[in-house]
């Protein structure tokens, strides 16, 4: 027998469990890997997962539970196992009995202090009656004064690992797909549904969320590995399929939105596929249930699985001296694996005549099993097979419910109430032969190929059933049904004699299934619990509700790189080589500042600037009826906006939630242009085509989205005047080209501009589109023939100061998802004698309640300390009565300024209120008109 040592010494040192060479292992024995384990130094075998090589250095104590911090062992020896829960590294939670060992790992055990072995929070055992049912909904109430302390010693109990401010250089992606046939479940089934859809003409991808294809012929005999061999060469050379292993379906959406975790691929920690699938096929196969009795946690006590996969993957004896429980053929060939394993089988106890185990004695781990028949027998290892759940997650996300088969002892899936787009296939549906099962999910390949648009008659799938099994859940000793937890039996039924007697209202009080296997494990032991506690049968108990996700995700697959387009404006190059410090603004890369964004501000109130804007949303609209849609889009008046004019508007949901705002300009009889802001340009183009094609699709309206064909620059400033016209054919005169109108020509040779005469700034200012071809060109021209006048270019920053300084709102910085019109001081705007638009009905209670909060200029009464957005004003009493919405120092005032949003009382001129920094120090600041520089408009009107 080949053995791997390990470098541990002394009486205490645990024994080397590993076999031999085995036909089915995964790992490679060419060479060896180092890690620590709790400082210590361990080998492993590539293909060795962390709780696979510890196992095999002898290993037997994993974790400590949730709640009382008891010894917990091996249980499922996969992903699931709520056992191997562990820390690597700066990352937390890793599932150890799935993650493969990586050169120079570091891992550690979770929240265990001093160490694993002596865990002082296991005295939480001591005080397990304090710790009943639902005690964290009946302790920790009153006095409400101790809550900030009773969160800190919670806290410290809290069941996970530690994360690092820094997640270092790790990559998450994205990525979208449109397969016609998508398998979940790389099993016999899954491979062999896979293989026919694509023989079908099907694109195909197949997910398993182990490291290899196979599902339970991995750990077969021979002729499971034969036939193992087979399906993975087909699968291999059949190109209409893509393969993704250490991956899992996460949750199946409306029609066939799918979502995927790919996990490590070469320099991606986690890629979320979002797949619309054409037809999805469900093939997870089944996963055998723990069973409930006294001392069912102890390190030592296994499912059968668990052990055929420990020795026939990994090369690793589980134990010294077994004793096995078996009600299944699995179990059955568990004990054969085990002798063969050398582990002295000390009894078989075959549950199909009632014989089994009612306790597990022992404290750091099993010593003894105490059987029905008054039995005790001493043994390290404890092996139950006693039934297997269906995993229906992705079933019952399509529509179905299971139904339960007390034949069979577990629920499966109902065909009947699937949609035509999902099948199921393999052991989910029915337990038979490897040849049965291949053959049913050939035909559902063939049938998902044929739904999913590549043709053919329709398929007969043959059937297949649940074979016989007893129902075994509980021995009626106690034991715990979750063991990520910390549930036991006893909880259950307390849960349902003080009244919580529904299997979902149970879950809630106990948290029995919320823990990391969500249920997988311990969903049908808790029903069966529920059933027997209320005198219902498992049938009429039911089960409790499958949401997505099936698995985890990361926060940072969620995030991931979203695929969306990079936009740059035409003068992007311009800004690269002058040094402009890239702002990300949604899709656009903007210039945020050239490196003074005080010295940009003075430069536009003393003399002239130009600020590229390209990203501002621009809908081109045509008809007779534009009129109509802007008087239904818009909170004011449009029916008398005369040619060449131009008028601010703001748009608000049907909530009256303040949505965007912009100024739309009349070009010709029945052509318009409206802007919108950046971020809001995809938003309102959307939202215009919804009205006018779900509510007014007899209006005669075109809407052409025009943002990226022009290239769009502001001139501003009191020179601006005089640097346009040297570029210009446009008449500039005050009296030819007033405030708030729109003018076409020529800017700097380029015919076809549009010239609005706005002013955001506060200054007298041009905002010019011209087509993006020549936005550069326009753009230098600019700089250069205004070298003499001391043209500057500006960048978002300087831009927000002086919007800042006049008085003007931003939307979504000084609004959010609940200010409605008049919070954001648009009262003069809003005309609620119009028959009809967007929000009226909201915006007239919103009126007539007269509660709402005000958007307010406010000043810091010490002048140099700006308050940082999202400060929190303070009433009277210390409530919070508003927040700061934007704050900056003014170059033009020598002082720091804001906006802010303030409860109606507090809102008055002259009013000082309390402004609590993040720092925890407080400030005095006095309520002042929005509007901090030239509030009567004169810079902007000359």
């Amino acid at each position: 027998m080949s053995l791997l040592p390990t470098t541990r010494r002394g009486a205490d040192a645990p024994v080397s469990m590993r076999l031999g060479p085995q036909p089915g292992e995964v790992i490679d024995r060419r060479r060896t890997i180092p890690f620590t384990w709790n400082g210590e130094d361990h080998r492993a075998f590539p293909g060795d997962t962390i709780a696979s090589a510890l196992a095999a250095a002898g290993v037997r104590v994993f974790s400590r539970s949730y709640k009382y911090h008891r010894p917990r062992g091996l249980l499922t020896a996969d992903y699931l196992d709520p056992g191997a829960f562990f820390q690597v590294g700066d990352e937390p939670n890793v599932r150890g009995a799935h993650r493969l060992v990586e050169p120079g790992m570091e891992v550690s055990s979770q929240n265990t202090w001093p160490s694993l072995k002596y865990d002082v929070k296991a005295v939480n055992q001591l005080a397990g009656r304090f710790l009943a049912t639902g005690f964290y909904y009946k302790t920790f109430i009153k006095p409400e004064p101790l809550w900030p302390l009773y969160e800190k010693v919670l806290r410290r109990f809290v069941h996970a690992g530690a994360i690092t401010p820094d997640p270092g250089e790790a990559f998450y992606d994205h990525r979208h797909a449109h397969p016609d046939v998508l398998v979940a479940g790389g099993g016999p089934a899954g491979m062999a549904a896979a293989l026919a859809a694509a023989r079908a003409g099907a694109s195909v991808m197949l997910v398993e969320e182990n490291h290899q294809l196979g599902g339970h012929l991995r750990w077969g005999d021979a002729a499971d590995l034969a036939a193992l061999g087979e399906l993975r060469a087909q699968v291999a050379a059949e190109t209409g399929i893509e393969v993704l292993t250490d991956s899992v379906v996460t949750g199946r959406y409306d029609d066939n939105w799918v979502g995927i975790a790919q996990r490590n691929l070469p320099g991606v920690a986690e890629r979320l596929i979002k797949a619309r699938a054409g037809t999805l096929v469900v093939a997870p196969g089944l996963i055998e249930r723990p069973y409930v009795f006294a001392g069912n946690d102890l390190p030592g006590v296994m499912l059968s699985t668990a052990v055929r996969r420990l020795v026939n993957l990994y090369a690793v004896r589980p134990g010294q001296r077994a004793v096995v429980m078996s009600a299944n053929p699995e179990g059955d060939l568990a004990v054969a694996d085990l002798e063969r394993a050398g582990v002295e089988v000390a009894a078989v106890l075959d549950a199909r005549e009632r014989r089994g185990v009612v306790r597990a004695h022992g404290r750091g781990g099993l010593r003894a099993v105490e059987t029905n028949e008054g039995r005790r027998i001493e043994a390290d290892l404890l092996v139950t097979a006693t039934g297997w759940t269906a995993p229906t997650s992705l079933l019952n996300q399509s529509g179905d419910r299971p139904v339960y088969e007390p034949t069979a002892a577990r629920f499966r899936p109902d065909p009947a109430r699937m949609p035509d787009n999902v099948l199921a296939a393999g052991e989910i549906v029915g337990d038979a032969t490897v040849e049965a099962i291949v053959e049913h999910a050939d035909a559902v390949g063939r049938e998902a190929a044929r739904r999913a648009g590549r043709g053919g008659p329709a398929v007969t799938i043959p059937s297949l059933a649940p074979r016989p099994h007893p129902e075994l859940f509980t021995a009626g000793t106690g034991g715990f049904v979750d063991l990520c937890e910390d549930v036991s039996a006893k909880d259950i039924t307390t849960a349902v004699a003080e009244g919580y007697d529904s299997v979902e209202l149970v879950k809630r009080y106990t948290t029995v299934t919320m823990g990391p296997t969500q249920g997988k494990l311990e969903t049908v032991n808790a029903v069966a619990l529920v059933a027997a506690a209320t005198g219902k049968s498992i049938a009429e108990t039911g089960t409790t509700t499958w949401r997505p996700v099936y698995a985890p995700v990361t926060l940072g697959a969620l995030a991931g790189r979203p695929h969306e387009p990079v936009r740059h404006s035409p003068m992007q190059p311009w800004h690269d080589r002058h040094g402009a410090t890239p702002l990300v603004a949604g899709q656009w890369i903007r210039p945020e500042h050239y490196g003074d964004p005080a010295a940009e501000v003075r430069a536009v109130r003393t003399g002239v600037g130009i600020i590229d804007v390209t990203p501002i949303g621009k809908l081109d609209l045509r008809g007779p009826d534009v009129p109509k849609l802007l008087n239904l889009l818009y909170v004011n008046k449009w029916s008398k906006l005369g040619l060449g004019r131009v008028r601010y508007g703001v748009m608000c949901a049907e909530d009256g939630v303040v949505m965007d705002d912009g100024v739309t300009g009349r070009l010709g009889e029945d052509h318009y242009l409206m802007s919108t802001t950046s971020s809001g340009a995809a938003t309102v183009w959307e939202w215009v085509e919804n009205w006018l094609q779900t509510a007014h699709p007899d209006w005669q309206v075109h809407v052409t989205p025009v943002t990226t064909a022009y290239a769009s620059i502001n001139i501003a400033g009191p020179r601006s005047r005089e640097l346009l016209g040297r570029l210009t054919d446009v008449d500039l005169s005050a009296d030819a080209f007033g405030y708030m109108n729109v003018r076409q020509g020529s800017v700097a040779g380029v015919d076809d501009c549009v010239l609005w005469r706005i002013g955001f700034t506060g200054e007298l200012s041009y905002e010019i589109h011209v087509p993006a071809s020549y936005g550069l060109h326009v753009w230098e021209q600019l700089m250069a023939r205004g070298a003499d006048l001391g043209v500057t270019p500006f960048g978002v920053e300087a831009q927000r100061i002086l919007r800042l300084e006049k008085g003007h709102f931003i939307v979504a910085q000084d609004t959010d998802g609940l200010t409605q019109g008049y919070t954001a001081g648009i009262d003069g705007l809003i005309k609620l004698d119009k028959d009809d638009f967007v929000g009226l009905p909201e915006l007239r209670w919103q009126r007539e309640r007269d509660e709402h909060a005000h958007l307010v200029g406010v000043r810091p009464l010490d002048g140099s300390i700006v308050p940082p957005e999202a400060s929190q004003i303070l009433d009277s009493s210390g409530g919070i009565a508003g927040r700061i919405t934007s704050s900056r120092m003014s170059p033009t005032l020598g002082r720091s300024i804001g906006l802010a949003q303030i409860d109606r009382e507090l809102a008055a001129v002259g009013t000082r209120v309390t402004v609590r920094l993040p720092d925890g120090r407080d400030i005095t600041v006095e309520i002042t008109d929005a509007v901090h520089v030239d509030p009567e408009g004169e810079r902007q009107r000359v």
